[in-house]
């Protein structure tokens, strides 16, 4: 039987020291440490600015693509049309991309999260995602052409 000298002992006790930090990993050496005046500082005398490239980038656009569906089908009858949007899309945001892209002009944006489903393939059980959508209502006389487009 071990004495509580030797339950003390951290060599000993190796298995409750599996989540305390050991130290460093490395073979031991001690890596050199700068010093403030071997740090070579530019010169105040020359300028840095901050290099500017004319790289433009475009922000992501908030749609992803028309979502057909019967429901969709129906709906353009009423001059409203269904897209698939990026899950942090708001209504502003689909407005402005919609008119964009589609040189319409929109009266309204509906915004509706599908949940996602349980799909079972054989034996095996997941899950179809979710996603977001957004019926755009166009004003009278514009339209979109998805063959065209």
């Amino acid at each position: 039987m071990k004495s509580s000298g030797e339950l003390q002992n951290p060599n000993n006790m190796s298995a409750l020291n599996l989540f305390k930090k050991s130290g460093s990993r490395t073979s031991g050496k001690k890596q050199p440490t700068l010093k403030q005046s071997e740090v070579a500082l530019p010169d105040k005398s020359e300028s840095v600015a901050p290099k500017i490239s004319n790289l433009v980038i475009a922000p992501v656009s908030a749609i992803l693509h028309p979502y057909v569906s019967e429901k969709a089908t129906r709906l353009e009858g009423m001059n409203q049309y269904m897209f698939k949007v990026t899950r942090f899309a708001n209504k502003p945001e689909v407005k402005k991309a919609i008119q964009n892209r589609y040189k319409v002009t929109v009266v309204s944006v509906n915004m509706i999260n599908m949940p996602s489903k349980k799909r079972t393939v054989g034996r095996h059980v997941g899950t179809k995602s979710g996603f977001r959508k957004a019926i755009v209502t166009l004003a009278e006389g514009d339209s979109i052409n998805f063959a065209k487009a």
